[in-house]
C-alpha cells in the first residue's frame, strides 16, 4: 500500500471564481469587541505586528476558551484537517483517494485511544480541554465553511459546498498529541530497514549500514550518572551496563522481507502526509542550556529549534497566555509555541522557567511477526482469539459507509490487515501456499496516558522539582526536556514510557508467538536519566545518545550520530561569555563536520582529467562551512550523493536506497577508512573488484558532470544555495499537483545554506535532489537574565489564511538567519501591540 498526498481535482477554469473578496472572506477580526458565549468575564487579545496573540483573562477557563477561539480564527482549516487525519476520517473531506490512509489510521486507533485517555486526565485539565473546545465552537458556530478558510471555498467548487464543520471536542485535542507521538516516536523505518538489509546481505554487512554509538569523541546528553537502587543518580560513576540479544534470526528475516518493505513504504507515506517525513537523525532538533558562568549576564540561556518537515503553516503557533492575577487558582503566565488544536504552550517560558524539546529517539515501538489462523493467533503452542472490531468509514460521494475490520493481538493492531504487501509476510519460499505471518505493532502510545496533564503542568511549573513532577506525567511522545530558570539553574530530563523488553532489543522484528520477547513492564520514571547543574555548566540535547554505556537499560537505537550536538558542545565550551547576539549565531552554524573525515581522502585521489580536477580543487582550503555562496559545499554535496549512489544502489532494493543525512554520513565516514571493504565493489561489474579509490574517482567525475548541468561549467559560478532551495508547501492543497492552486498556498524559493547533520539543519532527501525538505520549524533563544530580551522566529507566520499578512511574514527573517524580540511581560507586550480585541461574555 502506497499513500499518496491529498489531491484535489480542480478544473483550472474554476480558479477564476477565487476573487480577492473570497480570499479575504475568512480573515479574522483582530480589533474591537466580540461577544463570545460561555466566557465568565472579559478577555483581552493583544496582537503585535506579526499577529502573535497575547491573551489576558481572570480565570484559566476563560484563558483557554480564548485560546481556542483565537486559534480557530487563525487556523481552523488546519485544525479541522488535523482532527480528520487523527481520526481516520480524511475520506469524508477528500473522497475515496484517502480510504487506505483512513483504514490504516483506524487500525492504529489514535482517536480510540484518545477517547480512553480523556477520563484519565486531571479534573482541571478536563475543564481546560472543554473550555478550549468551547472557544473553538464559539468561533465556528453559525459560519459557513467558506467564512472559516479559503480552502473550504476551493473544496466547495468540487462538491463540498454543503460542508458544515462539527463541534470541536476535548478528544480532538488529545488525538493530535497521539499523531505527534507517532511522528516523533516511531522507529518502524529503522526496524524494517535493518531487518531487510540483514536478510539480504547478512548480519555483518548490514551492521556497517547501522554504525554503533557513540562516535569517538562525541558526547551523550547525560555524561555521568547511572541507576543506583530504585533511582537514577546523576552523580554516580558506577558502570552497570548489560547486553541485550537481537530479535529474529537471518532466515526468518529473509522470509519476512516482502511484508517488511510494505511496512516501510506505509510509514513513509504517513509521514509525508503528516508533514513530518524526514531522515533518521535529521528529523529532530537542537537544544542547549548554559549556566551563568557562560554568559555575559551571569544568568542562564536556553535555545531550541525543532527540525521537522517544512510546511506552511508551520507546525507551531506562537501565543501568550496570561492570568491577569497570577495565583493558585489561575497559575498561567506562559508564552511560547503551541500546537493549533491543543490548549497550552508546548515550548516556551513562564515568569520563572524556560524549557525546550528535542526528539529523544526512545525506542517505543516493536514489530512482531504473528502466526495467525482465521481469527486466532499462536501464543506458545496454543491459538487464542484475536480482538476483532468493525468501524464504519464514510466516504464523500458514496451513499453508504464502508466497513473496516480491525484485528489485534496481545501486542497490538495487525497492520498486515490493511496493507497488501504485508499480507505476504513470511510466505514460504519453498511452499507459497503456506499461510504467511501477519505483522502486529506494539507501541506505548496505544496505552492511555496523561500527556495532556504534563503539558499544562509544565506551563505552570516554577522550579526543577515541579518541572520533573510534570515530566513524570508525559507518556508519549518521549522528548528530551531541557530546562533553565531565573534562579540560575539548568537541567535535563528524559521522560516517557520506555519499555523493558525480555529478549531482543527492539532493533529487529520479534516472533510474536514466543512470550519471552514480550514487553515486561516500563522503566520507572525515577530510573530515567536526568541532569541538574552539571559541573561544566553546559547541557546539549540534539538527538544524540541520551546516556553512555554505564546506563543499565537499552533506550533507543536511532539517535543522531552527534555531528550537530558535538559542534554545539565545542562552540559553547570555547565561546567567550555569551550575549544574545553571539548566542543566536549558534543557530546558523553551517559546519559540515563529517567533511573533515572525507575531504582529505578525496583530495588524495589522483585525477588526470583537468576538467574533473577543477571540481576537486574547490575543496582545497575549504573550512567545511556550507554557506549559501559556497562552491565547495555545493561540490561536496554532489560528490557525496554520487558516493552513495555508486556504493550502495547496486546491492540495496530501490526503496532502501540511501536518503543521505546523519546515518549515511556515519556509514561513509567509517567505510572511507577501509579501502577494500566489500561495499566499495560494484556488483554489476563481474570482471572487476572496485576499491574505495575507484568509487571516489568515479563519484568526483560524475559530480563534475552533474553540477555543471545543474549550475555552470565555471566553478566560480557554483553556489550551494542555487542547489539548496526551499519552497514552503501547504500540506493539503499546496501539494495538489495543480500549479495554479499550489501558487495560492505555497511560498518562497529561498536559497539556503546548512544541510543534513549540520547545526543549521536544512536537510534534504538525497534520492530526490538537493531541495530542503526538513528544517528548523522555529528558533527560540531565551535569556533568563532578561526574559523580554529573548528572541524567536517561526518558519511561517501565525496565520493559516493564505493572503493574510501574517501568513508568511516571519519566513523572510527565518530564511535570512534573523529573529525578533520574544517579549512576555505585560508592559513589553502592550508596548508592541498594534491590534486589541475584547472578547466579552454574552449569548
Amino acid at each position: 500500500m502506497i499513500f499518496t498526498v491529498l489531491v484535489v481535482v480542480l478544473a483550472l477554469g474554476t480558479l477564476a471564481s477565487v476573487s480577492v473578496a473570497t480570499a479575504r472572506r475568512s480573515f479574522p477580526t483582530l480589533s474591537g469587541s466580540l461577544i463570545v458565549p460561555g466566557l465568565k468575564g472579559p478577555v483581552d487579545v493583544l496582537r503585535d505586528s506579526y499577529g502573535v496573540p497575547h491573551i489576558y483573562a481572570d480565570n484559566p477557563e476563560d484563558l483557554f476558551a480564548a485560546q481556542g477561539y483565537v486559534q480557530a480564527q487563525d487556523r481552523f482549516y488546519e485544525m479541522d484537517f488535523r482532527r480528520h487525519l487523527a481520526a481516520g476520517r480524511l475520506s469524508e473531506l477528500y473522497g475515496a483517494s484517502q480510504v487506505q490512509t483512513d483504514a490504516y489510521i483506524r487500525t492504529l486507533g489514535w482517536h480510540r485511544v484518545a477517547e480512553r485517555e480523556l477520563p484519565l486526565v486531571s479534573a482541571s485539565t478536563r475543564r481546560y480541554l472543554d473550555a478550549y473546545a468551547a472557544g473553538v465552537n464559539a468561533y465556528i458556530h453559525g459560519k459557513p465553511a467558506a467564512d472559516l478558510s479559503l480552502e473550504y471555498s476551493l473544496l466547495g467548487l468540487q462538491g463540498l459546498d454543503d460542508y458544515t464543520p462539527e463541534d470541536w471536542s476535548a478528544v480532538d485535542s488529545i488525538s493530535w498529541l497521539k499523531v505527534m507521538a507517532w511522528n516523533l516516536g516511531s522507529n518502524i523505518n529503522q526496524e524494517t530497514e535493518l531487518a531487510i538489509m540483514t536478510a539480504k546481505v547478512g548480519v555483518g554487512r548490514a551492521a556497517e549500514l547501522f554504525p554503533d554509538y557513540p562516535i569517538d569523541g562525541f558526547e551523550p546528553i547525560v555524561t555521568r550518572g547511572t541507576v543506583e537502587g530504585k533511582a537514577f543518580n546523576p552523580s554516580a560513576s558506577r558502570v552497570s551496563a548489560r547486553p541485550a540479544p537481537l530479535g529474529l534470526g537471518q532466515d526468518q528475516l529473509r522470509r519476512a522481507v516482502p511484508g517488511l518493505a510494505g511496512v516501510a513504504t506505509t510509514d513513509h507515506g504517513l509521514r509525508e502526509l503528516f508533514g513530518t517525513q524526514g531522515m533518521s537523525g535529521d528529523l529532530g532538533s537542537n537544544s542547549w542550556a548554559v549556566s551563568g558562568t557562560h554568559t555575559a549576564s551571569g544568568k542562564p540561556m536556553l535555545a531550541n529549534d525543532p527540525h521537522l518537515e517544512t510546511s506552511i503553516p508551520s507546525t507551531f503557533a506562537q501565543v501568550g497566555l496570561h492570568c491577569r492575577v497570577l495565583n493558585k487558582e489561575c497559575p498561567f503566565d506562559v508564552t511560547g509555541f503551541s500546537l493549533a488544536s491543543v490548549p497550552g504552550v508546548v515550548i516556551g517560558k513562564n515568569t520563572k522557567i524556560a524549557w525546550g524539546l528535542t526528539t529523544s529517539y526512545l525506542d517505543v515501538e516493536d514489530l512482531y511477526l504473528e502466526d495467525v489462523r482465521g481469527d486466532t493467533v499462536r501464543v506458545g503452542d496454543q491459538f487464542v482469539p484475536l480482538e476483532v472490531r468493525t468501524e464504519q468509514l464514510k466516504v464523500r460521494g458514496e451513499p453508504e459507509p464502508r466497513v473496516v475490520r480491525i484485528r489485534s493481538s496481545r501486542h497490538g493492531p495487525l497492520l498486515s490487515d490493511v496493507s497488501t504487501p504485508l499480507q505476504q509476510v513470511g510466505a514460504s519460499e519453498v511452499d507459497p501456499s503456506k499461510a504467511p505471518y501477519s505483522v502486529s505493532l506494539s507501541w506505548v502510545a496505544l496505552t492511555p496516558g496523561r500527556t495532556m496533564d504534563a503539558v499544562l503542568a509544565i506551563d505552570a511549573a516554577g522550579d526543577f522539582a515541579q518541572f520533573r513532577a510534570a515530566a513524570k506525567l508525559l507518556a508519549a511522545p518521549s522528548q528530551n526536556l531541557i530546562y533553565a530558570d531565573t534562579a540560575g539553574n539548568i537541567g535535563y530530563q528524559l521522560p516517557g514510557d520506555a519499555p523493558m523488553r525480555g529478549f531482543g532489543d527492539g532493533r529487529l522484528p520479534s516472533p510474536g508467538w514466543d512470550t519471552s520477547y514480550d514487553w515486561k513492564r516500563r522503566i520507572p520514571f525515577e530510573k530515567l536519566p536526568y541532569a541538574y547543574n552539571p559541573p561544566n555548566g553546559i547541557i546539549v540535547a540534539a538527538n544524540q545518545q541520551v546516556v553512555g554505556r554505564q546506563y543499565p537499560y537499552p533506550l533507543g537505537s536511532e539517535y543522531s550520530y552527534g555531528w550537530r550536538s558535538q559542534e554545539i558542545n565545542d562552540v559553547l565550551k570555547d565561546a567567550p561569555p555569551l550575549t544574545g547576539d553571539s548566542a543566536e549565531q549558534i543557530f546558523y552554524d553551517t559546519t559540515i563536520r563529517v567533511a573533515a573525515d572525507i575531504v582529505p581522502t578525496l583530495l588524495k585521489i589522483k585525477i588526470t582529467d583537468p576538467w574533473v580536477r577543477e571540481g576537486q580543487q574547490t575543496l582545497v582550503g575549504w573550512d567545511y562551512s556550507a554557506d549559501p555562496s559556497s562552491a565547495a559545499a555545493a561540490y561536496f554535496a554532489v560528490v557525496f550523493h554520487n558516493i552513495l549512489k555508486l556504493t550502495f544502489r547496486d546491492e540495496l532494493p530501490q526503496n532502501l536506497w540511501p536518503a543521505g543525512g546523519d546515518r549515511w554520513y556515519a556509514v561513509v565516514s567509517n567505510l572511507i577508512k577501509e579501502p577494500r571493504d566489500r561495499w566499495w565493489d560494484d556488483a554489476t561489474t563481474k570482471d572487476k573488484i572496485e576499491t574505495r579509490d575507484d568509487i571516489l574517482l568515479a563519484a568526483m567525475t560524475q559530480a563534475r558532470k552533474e553540477i555543471t548541468s545543474l549550475m555552470a561549467r565555471d566553478t566560480d559560478a557554483w553556489q550551494w544555495g542555487k542547489l539548496h532551495r526551499l519552497t514552503l508547501r501547504n500540506q493539503t492543497l499546496g501539494v495538489s499537483g495543480i500549479r495554479p492552486v499550489e501558487r495560492l498556498f505555497n511560498r518562497g524559493n529561498y536559497q539556503l545554506g546548512g544541510g543534513p547533520g549540520v547545526v543549521d539543519a536544512m536537510a534534504y532527501d538525497d534520492r530526490l535532489g538537493y531541495g530542503v525538505r526538513s528544517a528548523p520549524t522555529m528558533r527560540m533563544l531565551i535569556d533568563l537574565g532578561d526574559l523580554d530580551a529573548s528572541r524567536w522566529v517561526n518558519q511561517s507566520g501565525v496565520s493559516g489564511h493564505a493572503f493574510q499578512q501574517n501568513y508568511d511574514d516571519q519566513t523572510r527573517l527565518w530564511a535570512a538567519g534573523r529573529t525578533w524580540l520574544f517579549v512576555s511581560s505585560t508592559a513589553a507586550v502592550k508596548a508592541r501591540t498594534v491590534n486589541r480585541l475584547r472578547l466579552a461574555p454574552g449569548s
